[in-house]
């Protein structure tokens, strides 16, 4: 087992697509989750009468908003983007052919394919220590920038969403990673991956404001969980003018037992496939 996790990091530390996604996010997370707001904020900074909203704008690129701000980023943007790495870290393997090779081995297909999902999951949580590092830089920098004291969250709200965010990570790398098994393609993989999450989610969240029978189904959803778990930490949701994505919840469990459920069902089914499936 420790053979395959290390084989496998070695190849994934070694593909360009996964530091290149990981850059991405980091700077698309510090653009929009502090970028554009303190741009508005500057620019109504100068009007009297924007003067309550420019400051509003300003608390919510500061260090006190960090752990609200961060988690709020990754229900729908954080979400899409490791789909694309879930499917890339295997896809590729059935591009290349290497499973081919590496399934005539002496590794059992069931200890390959573990290996390759607790890389991903390393993954996933280095893609948020890497964002909330980055923001926790940046607001702070900007606090300084603003005369404002560094009033940073305590530890443990800030451990706990980097937790919820690692969770919503993962659920939704799973998804990219079955999907790229189910496939055997990394481009088939992240259309299917991205049209069910950014599409065919979000639809059935909208039509359940309106159609009471659709309430409950989409609780179940992956996108809606992760946004309600964004909201159950204090993320603001979408309908008050928050982050898109983030919904309104009074409680972490059940958003987080629905999202734990999409692990555990990925990556277990991806796994049962790579082992029953002729792979050719």
């Amino acid at each position: 087992m420790i053979g395959s996790i290390r084989a496998a990091w070695f190849a994934d530390r070694k593909r360009p697509a996964v530091w290149t996604i990981t850059a991405t996010w980091t700077i698309l997370a510090l653009a929009f989750g502090v970028g554009i707001p303190y741009l508005v904020h500057l620019a109504l900074a100068g009007d009297p009468e924007q003067a309550e909203a420019a400051e509003s704008l300003l608390a919510a690129v500061l260090p006190g908003e960090l752990v609200t701000t961060g988690i709020g980023l990754f229900p729908l943007f954080g979400g899409a983007i490791v789909v694309i790495l879930g499917a890339l870290v295997v896809g590729n393997e059935y591009r290349w052919g290497t499973l081919n090779l590496i399934f005539t081995q002496r590794p059992r297909r069931a200890q390959v394919m573990a290996g390759h999902a607790v890389v991903l999951c390393g993954l996933t949580l280095l893609v948020v220590v890497a964002t909330f590092a980055a923001l926790a830089l940046v607001t702070g920098v900007l606090a300084a920038i603003e005369g404002r004291g560094p009033d940073w969250p305590p530890a443990g709200n800030v451990a706990g969403a980097v937790a919820a965010a690692w969770l919503i990570c993962t659920a939704h790398a799973g998804v990219g990673w079955f999907l790229a098994i189910a496939f055997r393609s990394t481009a088939t993989a992240i259309a299917v991956g991205l049209v069910w999450t950014l599409v065919l989610e979000n639809a059935v969240s909208g039509l359940a404001l309106v159609l009471d029978p659709l309430t409950v189904p989409q609780k179940l959803l992956l996108a809606p969980s992760s946004g309600a778990l964004a909201g159950a930490l204090g993320s603001r949701s979408q309908f008050d003018g928050g982050t898109p994505g983030v919904l309104d919840a009074t409680s972490a469990v059940l958003p987080a037992t629905v999202l734990a459920g999409y692990v555990l069902l990925t990556f277990g089914l991806g796994t049962w496939l790579a082992v029953r499936r002729d792979v050719g």
